[in-house]
């Protein structure tokens, strides 16, 4: 850690937390937008709808790295988050061409769904785990240094 970013204040977990769950709120949000436009056929809806999805999870994952997540688990999770986009926005075609069809198309979609769900989901339970680890160890009681108990 450089000398600049030990000079910085943390975020207080309160604001991580706020930012976690407008995070959620972006994707459940941009996710309903999704379903309405594919149910009712107002295709014009979904590039919005994804736009709206995908900038909750840029905030679920920004909050996730200030709480401090690790880069090997970020990366790990950008390539399950990947995954998810690719089984939602790719045509069937691309599926059997690829080999990595999985059932019907419907069951593809709902696939990649469960990805990117399960990606939001651990990333808002990791920026909670490790802000109430901060906040723990920063609750430690402050001791003279020379006194013995």
């Amino acid at each position: 850690m450089s000398l600049a970013e030990a000079a910085k204040p943390a975020l207080p977990s309160s604001t991580l937390r706020s930012y976690a769950m407008i995070g959620i709120v972006f994707y459940a949000f941009g996710l309903v937008l999704n379903e309405i436009g594919n149910g009712l056929a107002q295709l014009w809806l979904v590039p919005y709808a994804d736009t709206i999805s995908v900038l909750g999870f840029v905030i679920a994952l920004y909050t996730a790295s200030l709480a401090g997540l690790g880069t090997r688990l970020t990366v790990l999770i950008g390539i399950i988050y990947g995954l998810g986009i690719f089984y939602v926005s790719e045509p069937d075609a691309t599926y059997v061409a690829s080999g990595l069809r999985i059932g019907s198309y419907n069951m593809t979609h709902s696939v990649g769904l469960g990805l990117i769900g399960f990606t939001m989901m651990l990333l808002i339970g990791l920026a909670f785990y490790l802000t109430r680890m901060k906040s723990a160890r920063g609750a430690l009681p402050k001791q003279d240094p020379g006194s013995t108990g």
